[in-house]
């Protein structure tokens, strides 16, 4: 047995993935593609994603995501699965895409596709690779589930709720735009968050995104040493 590895060469490299699944009876579905954010001391910690990968390459992940399920489907498996990839920018524009990972599972990027699904109960298009609301609006996100800070700690879910109805920070049905949090049970011991914010455009969802951090870096801001609580809900 052996392991063989090969370093891709390339300046601008991205780190796409395409979410599939495979029925009982054999068939494969593509669900969402993504371009991953990643981080830590190497940057290979994932650490959110954005929906839909960009458009140079979506179609061809969803092609190759496709080729991929059959054959796992043509073993045995079945259910959810995703597929890492490493796109590399070729002087003349075009992408080349290597897969590197399969994961028979559930992933970091499936509860804030789910998230968007549900509260706009719209469908992904394969044509274009893009996640339209019933009324038709092309709809994005930018979602992290480490999105971690000294300060937010002793931040308790209330205190959380609170900030977030103060400044209009949740998600609007009218508009089908806002964020929507989760891992709340992290963020007083830990100072961790998890977020899915959702606009009408990729430069909006990451704008709101933008927005959320912001504002809990403002409302978070120590006193003193003595306190972990922010002032301002401290004093409530």
């Amino acid at each position: 047995g052996a392991i063989v590895e090969a370093f891709i060469e390339g300046e601008n490299k991205q780190s796409p993935s395409v979410q599939g699944c495979i029925t009982p009876l054999g068939t494969v579905e593509i669900l969402s593609t993504h371009d991953q954010i990643l981080g830590g001391p190497d940057g290979q910690i994932f650490l959110g994603c954005q929906f839909p990968a960009a458009a140079a390459y979506r179609r061809q992940l969803q092609d190759l995501g496709l080729t991929i399920g059959k054959n796992l489907a043509a073993k045995g498996a079945i259910e959810r699965f995703g597929v890492d990839f490493m796109a590399v920018e070729s002087p003349d524009g075009n992408w080349d895409l290597q897969a590197i990972e399969i994961n028979l599972r559930k992933g970091g990027t499936t509860h804030p596709f789910m998230t968007l699904k549900l509260l706009t109960n719209g469908d992904y298009q394969l044509d274009d690779g893009l996640f339209y609301s019933q009324q038709g609006q092309p709809k994005y996100y930018f979602a992290s589930d480490n999105l971690h800070k000294p300060q937010y700690r002793g931040l308790l879910p209330n205190d959380l709720m609170d900030i977030i109805a103060h400044h209009r920070l949740h998600f609007d049905s009218s508009t089908e735009t806002g964020t929507v949090f989760h891992l709340l049970g992290c963020l007083s011991e830990f100072g961790k968050v998890g977020l899915t914010s959702i606009g009408n455009s990729l430069a909006e969802a990451q704008e709101i995104y933008r927005k959320v951090e912001e504002v809990l870096d403002r409302e978070t801001q120590l006193i003193n040493t003595k306190s972990s609580l922010p002032i301002s809900w401290k004093c409530r």
